[in-house]
């Protein structure tokens, strides 16, 4: 999880104005290129995150750190914006996307009984990350120079990924699926996803997290700017993000065990829900820190209940295929936020209106999760 990072929004964030000097780019131009990336690793990524489960487990993750690995070499040598955007597009697929695929699809399946907990444990990589690793790439950047710094990525994500697999047991780590396996068997399971209603009905929950924070992490300044707030206390807030996030993902783990993930999928959004109402109607500067908390609180909840849904609802054989097609819409989610609520701001809605909206989504969206609890067996649609 932690070995995500590098594909993760922030930390390449803090190479950004590296970026822009290096390859004469605008604000406008670094982020079309990111998300031209980023939209194409989305693509791939329903694919390539199938393949977990024709293959073992230390094999696949080898592969996927060698990807990475070459992803951060790709960027340290990349002479133009063009070799720029490929870096990005296969940062985004082996980062974000698969390291982050491996990590909670393999962790489900070896604790079916007990995913929220330990879910909720390996989250903590990420939260350790998350504090950690932008500190540390600034500091790299500044004393090496930024393309030695990216070299020096790829060493870290090959040497992470040889500690972490010495406490894989070999014994069980075997492929799950034969390479004879019939793609349609005619059964439920091997139905197109997006005719399945156990799916349609909770994506709407599960994508609204990633959308809302990322478009609200990309464009704190201009939130402050509009609040009156001083950068000081944005920048505050996201320490108390930090914290509570890594807290909850531990801490909600066994009540996702105990109450079971159905349950609790139409109520998990009411915290960010209540944040952005926080922030749509109050322009005071301690919002600032509550809602955050509040985002943290949702965040945290959504990526450990996420996993742990689909083994409720599909099974651990087919966990992979529906991981990788939820993580594709989690990053063409994540994605599109930072342009969608750029695109608003420049027609003049601002974000205290954005945030109402988002509000009123979440609200919507815990209602048709209801139908989950209703009906766990598909009724596929037509």
């Amino acid at each position: 999880m932690a070995l995500s990072s590098f594909g993760q929004t922030y930390y390449i964030a803090v190479s950004g104005s590296y970026f822009r000097g290096a390859f004469s780019l605008s604000d406008g131009g670094l982020g079309a290129t990111y998300a031209a990336g980023t939209f194409l690793s989305a693509l791939t990524l329903t694919l390539a995150g199938r393949l977990i489960d024709y293959t073992t487990v230390r094999r696949f993750t080898w592969a996927v750190a060698l990807l990475l690995a070459v992803a951060c070499i790709l960027v340290a040598i990349s002479a133009n914006f063009l070799m720029l955007a490929v870096a990005f597009y296969f940062l985004r697929l082996s980062g974000q996307g698969l390291m982050t695929h491996t990590a909670l699809t393999t962790t489900a399946r070896a604790f079916p009984e007990d995913a929220g907990k330990a879910l909720g444990v390996i989250a903590l990589g990420f939260s350790v990350a998350q504090g950690l690793f932008p500190i540390a790439g600034v500091t790299m950047m500044e004393q090496l120079g930024w393309r030695t710094a990216w070299l020096a990525n790829a060493v870290l994500v090959i040497a992470g990924a040889a500690v972490a697999l010495l406490f894989l047991p070999r014994i069980g780590d075997k492929a799950i699926r034969g390479g004879n396996d019939k793609a349609d068997d005619g059964s439920a399971s091997s139905r197109p996803l997006w005719r399945d209603p156990r799916l349609l009905f909770t994506l709407p929950a599960v994508l609204a997290s990633p959308f809302i924070v990322t478009g609200f992490f990309f464009h704190q300044a201009r939130l402050a700017e509009q609040k009156g707030w001083d950068i000081s206390i944005v920048a505050a807030s996201f320490a108390a993000f930090a914290i509570v996030q890594a807290v909850a993902s531990v801490v909600i783990g066994p009540v996702i065990d105990k109450t079971g993930p159905k349950r609790l999928l139409p109520v998990f959004l009411l915290p960010i829900a209540l944040g952005m109402l926080l922030l749509g109607l109050i322009g005071v500067p301690w919002i600032a820190p509550v809602y955050m908390v509040l985002m943290a609180t949702s965040m945290a909840f959504g990526s450990t209940l996420a996993t742990a849904l689909w083994v409720d609802l599909f099974g651990t054989r087919d966990l992979a295929r529906v991981r990788s097609v939820v993580e594709a819409c989690v990053v063409i989610s994540s994605g599109a936020s930072p342009i969608i609520m750029g695109l608003l701001i420049d027609a003049g809605i601002a974000l205290s209106w954005q945030a109402l909206g988002c509000c009123v989504y979440t609200l919507v969206a815990s209602v048709i999760a209801l139908r989950v609890r209703r009906k766990a067996e598909p009724t596929f649609v037509q």
